[in-house]
């Protein structure tokens, strides 16, 4: 029976082929698309490319190797999600694509197979995927990098082309996004150590990095006179964290150990770390394994421990936002993936049983992951559109919060010439978002957030309820949602907050004719 699994997924490339059609039903089912949050930020660059040509922008907007692919998107295929999600979309297909073509090559077909399913029913990668995501395109870009230089250790040779390449692939990633520039500790470890192709060979990539953050300096240097223009915004920003207010959802315990909490307990990244660490220590020590696939799984390992070690020793500059750790847990699932498939491919029978089982568990568990996350963030900011298109002719007003998060769709919609962002006037239609008015947020000033709140003699007009995920359509079908404990069944059913839309009543409506 696993002789026959396996000869489904062996030949050419149809592995590859399976592998992309289940991220593709993956993608679909849970699509989020608008998330109301540095999508935002990244379509307002990408229409600053549009209108201001050639444009700079500030946090964010800056961020050009997603800006710019996004703007050209816009202009094929116009203003809506897909075309604000296709070009991180289309970044993470190129990440599997050579993810798959790497591991087959030094491992073989099932592997290759095992790690692409690893990694596209891992939930963080799942979700992330219909987003606008920098992460991913982060990622993609040095992973890219990563490979070129691995093709030169493994064959010894210092190919400056590659090398360059990386260090070129690697400078992109840090435009991306300035975490980019963690990747310096896997080199630099690589070349302390001159592994395989010689010390100095490595300060070619070195090299190819400095010529593109050249490229940047002197673009910035001409357009705001400001060559370290992206790199004094991106210290400037966001300059504490606020540890005991954690909007990651994470347990804090202390900074040493809560790095290692988000993979092992956030939903994200489910029963992962369980499998990678067992599972990665033993293809990268034991000598039963082919010493080419060794030092594959141990630049894997050092690659990912690399990034997390980076990334939980700048908790004073970023949160602990399960995201951030993208690289070490992809990297995670390549482990584990090419590990079961391994085993799955060289094991006899009952091991081969084992390692599907193994494989079957695991992606099981993302399953459910990805089943209990909440695919619409950002719903009380996209229902204004639809507020809006119910009553056409009319303006409607909202608080700024919401009218600043929902820009992007109301652009879409040509619609942001009818949102009133003043408090609520006699006689008006008003809408409100409870994820955003409940509480003074960053653009609602603390004394005038009340105003921004249903008031007694408000007449309800309509009410705006979230569609239920999937899971919850399950349990309501089987009529099985009486089983769960009634707090977790309204989290499973209303994973976000409902908007209303009222009618301020006029001035005169109680008076005498």
């Amino acid at each position: 029976m696993t002789d026959r699994l396996a000869s489904l997924v062996t030949p050419g490339r149809r592995g590859l082929w399976i592998g992309l059609a289940l991220f593709a039903l993956l993608v679909a089912l849970s699509w989020v698309g608008f998330i109301a949050s540095d999508d935002t930020t990244y379509a307002r660059g990408a229409y600053g490319w549009i209108e201001h040509f050639p444009y700079v922008g500030g946090h964010g907007t800056i961020r050009y190797p997603i800006t710019v692919p996004m703007a050209v998107s816009f202009l094929l295929l116009g203003g809506n999600e897909v075309a604000m999600v296709l070009p991180s979309l289309l970044y993470l297909i190129l990440f599997l694509i050579l993810a798959w073509r790497v591991t087959r090559d030094v491992a073989g077909p099932l592997p290759a197979f095992a790690a692409l399913v690893a990694i596209v029913t891992n939930p963080l990668i799942a979700v992330q995927a219909s987003i606008a995501s920098v992460d991913i395109i982060e990622m993609a870009l040095l992973f890219a990098a990563w490979l070129l230089c691995f093709r030169c250790l493994e064959t010894g040779v210092a190919d400056r082309r590659r090398l360059i390449g990386a260090g070129i692939l690697a400078g992109l990633a840090f435009l991306t996004r300035e975490t980019a520039v963690f990747v310096a500790v896997y080199f630099g470890l690589l070349f302390l150590a001159g592994h395989r192709i010689g010390r100095w060979n490595y300060l070619w990539i070195a090299a190819g990095f400095v010529a593109v953050w050249a490229l940047e300096l002197v673009y910035l240097g001409i357009m705001t006179g400001d060559p370290l223009y992206r790199f004094n915004i991106a210290l400037h920003h966001d300059s504490t964290i606020d540890r005991s207010i954690d909007l990651a959802g994470n347990v804090i315990v202390h900074p040493l150990v809560d790095p290692l909490l988000v993979l092992l307990l956030n939903q994200e990244f489910m029963a992962l770390m369980l499998f990678a660490l067992p599972l990665g220590a033993w293809l990268c020590l034991s000598r039963s394994i082919p010493q080419r696939l060794r030092h594959f799984a141990r630049q894997i390992a050092l690659f990912g421990g690399c990034w997390f070690v980076c990334v939980g020793a700048a908790q004073h500059l970023l949160p602990l936002n399960p995201r951030y750790f993208m690289i070490t847990s992809t990297m995670a699932c390549l482990l584990t993936g090419t590990a079961l498939g391994w085993l799955w491919q060289q094991g006899s029978a009952r091991i081969r049983w084992a390692a599907l089982g193994g494989l079957a568990l695991l992606a099981g568990t993302n399953l459910v992951g990805i089943a209990v996350e909440n695919r619409d963030p950002a719903f009380g900011d996209e229902t204004l559109v639809a507020a809006l298109t119910d009553h056409p002719g009319e303006r409607i007003g909202t608080d700024p919060e919401t009218a600043f998060r929902a820009q992007i769709p109301l652009r879409w919609a040509d619609a942001a010439a009818r949102v009133d962002t003043a408090p609520p006037a006699p006689g008006s239609l008003y809408y409100y978002n409870p994820l955003r008015a409940a509480k003074p947020a960053g653009h609602i000033a603390a004394d005038v957030a009340p105003l921004y709140r249903p008031q007694p003699g408000w007449v309800l007009v309509s009410e705006y309820q979230p569609a239920p995920g999937h899971l919850a359509r399950l349990f309501e079908v089987t009529g099985t949602d009486h089983l769960l404990p009634a707090a977790i069944w309204r989290k499973l059913r209303h994973p976000t907050e409902p908007a209303y839309l009222y009618r301020i009543p006029s001035e005169d409506a109680g008076s005498p004719d």
